[in-house]
Order: structure tokens, then C-alpha cells, then sequence
């Protein structure tokens, strides 16, 4: 063989090899919803500042029972989340409390105990969330009821309290990790712990209830293991005012019970047993306290936060919400942090301000994201957004932090001058970088990073895109189709109710646009349409057309039913060449490949994939799940999703795909997806990497050292290694050399 013909026969086996891995992809999944970002939920019961000032807060979304623990790193603006959502171990949203996490403790090797709805959860920071692990009914003593309450004794014992529920028992337990086991100590002692140093060693655990209860508070020796009983007597300790009661110096703040036996006032408690005299709280008392430093403190109480400095009283202001307030804590500057409903904010000691955080300023905060939009360019994304009545516009993720668009991101974001707490439609312009939003029934804006243009009123849109002429196009709720050239609107004309639109990926100044009826490639000038009854296999009487992807050549792939209502079967995928106008369609009930009985297309991919949500009935156009076909080989896969968006691990989140957009990524492609129910879903689908031996990713030097030591051995011979025949012939040559250094650094 001469050495032409082997180059020849080189490049050809390369190209081969080539397009097989192109077809051997991987996936993996992603998701971004309320409670796995920013702070997870609006609901935050606990709060520990770590030895770097930063804050660990416990937030959660009652309603969809997720969430978990994220901390604020707020050097960096951005948040490291641990969530149910992300992590199992965490628990699943179908056992109530599971999430809610309701005190914060560390110990001595940084280990994080967390009482919670469902027993204690442990987390190591430092580990990351491999860490995690939970201690309940199914593998400890614990009854299966609430944690509310952790404290740590010097002797790194773990003592964990709460009560009962519907799901089960409450009462007192104590984790030894010399042993690793755990003992149930029964249901006899109030709830609330805090543990105070014994003098001449050892300690004392106290349990006693909250403000407002007159149950005698109980105390543990360690040094005797015996418990007392403190009546509620004129003098006596009584109540706790929260998680967080022992000072550095090992004073305990509890309240003490006055001279009528039945009223309490708060105060300090030495260890020797005597009272410091605290003045009395200006507000009255408190639900929530955090002790620190030598008579120090911060508190709830009345309708602001307070804190005593040793010696008298300071008012803090209101965080947001002091009539709900669940924790407390205080960093090294003097920094005062409080969290409750309406999420969590930060005290600055210079001005007093407080900082606001909630999921509004935080996250991704919607759960059913009615459109989403990627900028190729940055990576960035933008999606309508809505928290709730009145709190809401849209949401930009810079893929690192979340950035709100409404009138709650208490100067973490961005006003939304519009009367509606939602948005129907976002896109990005590539020509300028900006973003265009239809605001619920508010026309066309467009925001250019300082304020927002109005380019027309009162419509709503149902799709953006932008030609590759730099004109904004949008397809409306009824017969409406117009593009916008700079300067004014013009009218393209579509009949039937929008739709779907994109741009053509070729021809100059073109898109593609569908409703349910027609289907329309379009300049302006220049048009090229189908309707329903331009296809002889449906009937106008019932059939309508979902989806619309467009291709390369003039080709757009549509979905259709077919004769619904009189007797039809499931529905169509149908290919049409705007360049000769011949069409093929693939039906379902003439045996397709395609999974479920309906599909609606939604893009095309760089390998040719035509990715589509389906269906199972004619009810649910665009519920299903998610499919994909490839024309070269008719080869198709499937992403199934739950009906009805139950929890799950993994996979589509839902069925119902409300929104997709691809986003380019270095060997490879993501769709992003507004999965109703369940916020966005990324599915990344990875091209293998030709000369990637080792399976880590890179094809870099362990790769080459690899191929070389099996270099010139085929199978059967010492030493060769199935790994390095990338081309699959059977023999590790010059063909897997090549591909091997053609993906050489990626």
C-alpha cells in the first residue's frame, strides 16, 4: 500500500470514527428551581455564621416540601446550595418536615447537626454534601417526630430534643460518638436544651419550654447523671428564650419566675446558680435569643430586634418580619443576622440598615416559568418569573448568581415598572445583548441593562427571536406575526393562534413562525406557508399543528394530530423542504418509532437530533415527556417525565414542557426547559471524546502514555489494551494515534 492511499484511508477511518462518537453521547441533568438557589425558600428557621463571617441558613418551600441548607458566600455574591432537590439523603418531599430545618449546631470536628421535621441531619461544610446523613426513626432510637433542638456537651455527646407529630413520638436523645450510638431517654422533659458549664467540672443540661409555659424546668449533672426538678416557684428558672441560651462565659439566659409564681421575666443565670439582674427587655421579652461573648445578647421582642450589650438594652430596628422570627446570631464585626418568614437579613453595625434576602433577590424563584430564553453569547439566561401575588417579573441568571426583576430584590436587582407580577414571554437580542420581555399583557419592553424601552403596548406575545438581520420578531396570541426594524413595527401576517417562532439557520433575515393552523417562513417580503389544509392526511375540522423546529436547507419539523375526533389514532411529525415544498410525515398510527401518540417539536441540535416533548393523549400536546429523532438513522431516545411533576431523583422533572431553548456548550449542547411544576431542567448532552481513554473527560497526557504503551498490538497480542483502539478495528496503529491528538488539550 502505497502512503497516499494509507492518508486516504487514514482520514476516511477517522471520519468514521469521528461520527461514531459523535452518536455516543452522554447526559446529564440539572435543575434550578426556588429551592435549590439563592436561599431556598422564604421560610428559614435556622441560622449559624461560620468562623469565615459567611451565613449558613436553613430555607424551605412548605408547600413542595424542599429545600435544605445554603450558605451566603458574600465576598463572591452567590450561594452554595444543599437541597433535597440535588441530594437524596437529604429526605423526600413526600414526608412533611423533612426539609425544615430548625437549629443549627456545630461541633468540635465541624460537623453541622440539624434538628429537623423528621430526626437530625449531619453535614460537614468542609466535606461537601457526600457528608450528609440523617439519623431518624429508621436507624436510631428516635421516635420519628420534630427535632427542634440540638445542643453539644464539652464531652462532644449529642443531645437532641423535640416533639411529638402525626408521624411520630417527640422527646430527649443523646448521641455518644465514642460508641456511635444513640439513646432514647424517653419523652418526659420539656423541650427547649442548653447546656451550661458545671462548676468543678462537667456540666449541667437544662430542659425547660418556651416563654409562656409554666412546666417546671428539669436540669441534668454530668457529673452525678441525676436530673432536678426546678418548681415553678417565686426565683426559680423556668422558661428558655430560644436554641442559643449559654454565654462564652457560661452564663445561661432563662427567665426567671417572679414573686406571683405564675409571671417570668427574662434574665441571666450564673453558673454558681446566682442572677445577674438583668434590666427588663424593652419588648417585653423573647421568642429567639443568641448569647455570646460575656452578658451579651441579641433577642426578638416586641415589633423590632434588640441587644444587650453587659449592661443595658439597645433597639436593632425591624429585619422584616419580627412578628415571625426563628433565629438569631451575631457575626465577628457585630453584624446581627435574623430569619424567619419572609426569609433572612443582615444588620450593618456602621448604619444600622438592615439587608433583606429572600428567594425574590436570591433565586429562581418560580416553580412554573412560563418562557426562558439563552444567550449564546454569554451563556446567560432569562426566564418569566413569578413568587407569588404581587411579587414577581422575571429572572437573569449570569450562571453563578440570580438576579430578580421585580418589586421585592430590596436593591439586589432590578425594578419592574409594570402593573403585573409576571411576564408571558423573554428573549435575548444578539445583536445588542438585550433582553425583551412581554410583561402579562404588557407589550414589548426591552431592557438594555439601565432601565427599560417600550417598543409597543398592550399585546401579548407568545415568542420572540431575532433574525440574523438584527430584527426582533415576535409571534402573538391571535393571528399575529410582526417584526420590528429599529424604528417601527410591521405586520408579516399568520392565521391562527400563536405559537411558535425561530430563526430561519440560514437564509438571510428569515424565520420560522407556527401556529395552530399555519406554519410560515418569512423575511418580510418573501413567504412560504402550509396550513393544515395543505395536507390532504389531516382535516381542518379538527387537526391543529404543536411544536416547530427549525433545520438547516429550509427544512422545519412540526407536529400535527391526524383526523382528531373522527376516528383518528395519535398524531404526526411531519418534515417540510420550504425550498421544493415536498413534505414526509411520520404518523403514529402507521407504526412511527416515536414514543406516545402526539408530538410537538422544539429544536434541532448541531447532530441533526430533532428534539420534540410527547404525549400520551391528544389532551396534553406538550406533556409526556421528552424524545428525541435522528433523520440519518431514524434512531430515536427518550426522557420520560411524571404526569403530574411528582418528586423524583434524576430525569425530566415533568411531563409538560413549557418552554426549550439550546444553548452551545464545548463539545456538546444543553436544552434548557421550563418543566411546569418544577422550575427549569437542563439536560447536557456530552459528544465522547475521541482519544479520551481513561473515561475523565480530557484527553491530555495519561491518555497518550496509555495508547503508546499498547501502540502497534492488536487484540490477542500482550499488551494490548481494548481501551486504546479507539476505532474499534482491532489494533491500537496510526488511525487511533490521529484521533487521539485531534482531541489533544479538550
Amino acid at each position: 500500500m502505497n502512503h497516499s492511499t494509507r492518508v486516504i484511508l487514514c482520514a476516511a477511518v477517522c471520519a468514521w470514527a469521528a461520527a461514531e462518537t459523535l452518536s455516543a453521547q452522554t447526559y446529564s441533568w440539572r435543575y434550578y428551581r426556588p429551592t435549590n438557589t439563592g436561599i431556598q425558600g422564604d421560610y428559614c428557621d435556622a441560622i449559624w455564621i461560620g468562623p469565615d463571617d459567611d451565613p449558613w441558613i436553613g430555607g424551605y418551600v412548605p408547600s413542595f416540601e424542599e429545600g435544605g441548607l445554603a450558605k451566603f458566600v458574600q465576598g463572591e455574591n452567590r450561594w452554595i446550595n444543599v437541597s433535597n432537590v440535588d441530594y437524596p439523603e437529604i429526605g423526600h418531599p413526600a414526608n412533611t418536615g423533612i426539609t425544615r430545618v430548625r437549629d443549627i449546631t456545630p461541633d468540635a470536628q465541624g460537623n453541622l447537626w440539624m434538628g429537623t421535621g423528621r430526626g437530625v441531619l449531619v453535614f460537614n461544610p468542609t466535606v461537601g454534601p457526600s457528608s450528609l446523613k440523617r439519623y431518624d426513626a429508621s436507624n436510631s432510637p428516635w421516635p420519628g417526630g420534630w427535632v427542634t433542638n440540638i445542643e453539644i456537651a464539652p464531652d462532644g455527646t449529642v443531645w437532641a430534643s423535640g416533639y411529638a407529630t402525626a408521624w411520630g413520638g417527640g422527646g430527649l436523645m443523646r448521641f455518644n460518638p465514642a460508641t456511635n450510638a444513640w439513646t432514647y431517654l424517653g419523652s418526659a422533659r420539656p423541650e427547649r436544651l442548653a447546656i451550661q458549664p458545671r462548676p468543678g467540672g462537667g456540666y449541667y443540661l437544662w430542659a425547660a419550654d418556651g416563654p409562656g409555659y409554666s412546666t417546671p424546668a428539669q436540669r441534668y449533672d454530668s457529673t452525678t447523671q441525676t436530673w432536678t426538678t426546678f418548681p415553678s416557684t417565686s426565683g426559680n428558672p423556668r422558661n428558655l428564650p430560644g436554641n442559643n441560651c449559654v454565654d462564652e462565659a457560661g452564663n445561661l439566659w432563662i427567665y426567671r419566675v417572679m414573686p406571683d409564681g405564675f409571671n417570668a421575666v427574662l434574665d441571666c443565670r450564673r453558673p454558681d446558680g446566682s442572677w445577674v439582674g438583668v434590666p427588663a427587655h424593652p419588648g417585653g421579652g423573647a421568642e429567639v435569643l443568641r448569647a455570646f461573648g460575656t452578658l451579651q445578647a441579641v433577642t426578638d421582642g416586641g415589633s423590632q430586634m434588640w441587644r444587650f450589650n453587659g449592661t443595658s438594652w439597645a433597639g436593632l430596628g425591624d429585619w422584616g418580619n419580627t412578628f415571625w422570627t426563628y433565629d438569631v446570631a451575631i457575626d465577628s464585626t457585630g453584624a446581627v443576622w435574623a430569619c424567619g418568614i419572609g426569609g433572612a437579613a443582615k444588620r450593618n453595625p456602621q448604619t444600622g440598615q438592615w439587608q433583606r434576602y429572600r428567594v425574590t433577590n436570591t433565586s429562581q424563584y418560580d416553580f412554573f416559568n412560563n418562557d426562558l430564553a439563552v444567550d449564546q453569547a454569554t451563556g446567560h439566561m432569562a426566564a418569566c418569573a413569578n413568587a407569588g401575588t404581587g411579587y414577581g417579573g422575571m429572572v437573569l441568571f449570569d450562571g453563578v448568581r440570580w438576579i430578580g426583576f421585580n418589586n421585592a430584590h430590596y436593591g439586589l436587582g432590578n425594578d419592574w415598572p409594570f402593573p403585573t407580577d409576571n411576564s408571558e414571554s423573554v428573549g435575548f437580542r444578539p445583536s445588542n445583548g438585550h433582553i425583551v420581555v412581554n410583561p402579562m399583557y404588557g407589550g414589548v419592553r426591552e431592557w438594555d441593562g439601565d432601565g427599560f424601552i417600550t417598543l409597543q403596548t398592550g399585546t401579548t406575545v407568545k415568542g420572540f427571536t431575532e433574525d440574523s438581520l438584527g430584527r426582533l420578531w415576535y409571534i402573538g396570541e391571535y393571528f399575529n406575526l410582526q417584526y420590528h426594524n429599529g424604528i417601527t413595527w410591521t405586520q408579516a401576517g399568520i392565521t391562527g393562534w400563536g405559537g411558535h417562532i425561530q430563526p430561519d439557520p440560514e437564509r438571510p433575515g428569515t424565520v420560522w413562525a407556527a401556529t395552530q393552523y399555519e406554519v410560515v417562513r418569512t423575511d418580510g417580503a418573501y413567504r412560504f406557508s402550509r396550513t393544515v389544509a395543505s395536507f390532504p392526511e389531516l382535516t381542518t375540522q379538527s387537526d391543529y399543528f404543536s411544536g416547530l423546529a427549525a433545520a438547516p436547507g429550509g427544512i422545519v419539523w412540526i407536529g400535527s394530530t391526524v383526523h382528531l375526533g373522527i376516528g383518528g389514532a395519535g398524531g404526526a411529525l411531519i418534515r417540510i423542504d420550504a425550498n421544493t415544498g415536498a413534505y414526509q410525515m411520520l404518523r403514529y398510527d402507521q407504526g412511527w418509532p416515536l414514543p406516545g401518540k402526539y408530538v410537538a417539536p422544539r429544536a434541532v441540535t448541531p447532530d441533526g437530533r430533532v428534539w420534540m416533548a410527547y404525549a400520551v393523549d391528544n389532551q396534553t400536546p406538550d406533556g409526556g415527556g421528552l424524545c428525541w429523532y435522528q433523520p440519518a438513522d431514524a434512531s430515536t431516545g427518550v426522557f420520560p417525565g411524571p404526569l403530574g411533576g411528582q418528586p423524583q431523583w434524576g430525569g425530566l422533572p415533568h411531563a409538560q414542557i413549557e418552554a426549550c431553548a439550546v444553548r452551545l456548550v464545548p463539545n456538546g449542547y444543553e436544552l434548557w426547559m421550563s418543566c411546569m411544576s418544577r422550575g427549569i431542567a437542563v439536560l447536557t448532552v456530552k459528544y465522547a471524546l475521541p482519544g479520551d481513554i481513561n473515561g475523565d473527560g480530557h484527553v491530555d497526557q495519561s491518555d497518550l502514555g496509555v495508547l503508546l504503551a499498547a501502540f502497534a498490538t492488536c487484540s490477542g497480542d500482550p499488551g494490548f489494551d481494548p481501551a486504546a483502539d479507539i476505532d474499534g478495528d482491532g489494533c491500537v496503529g496510526q488511525s487511533d494515534l490521529g484521533l487521539l491528538l485531534s482531541s489533544f488539550g479538550q
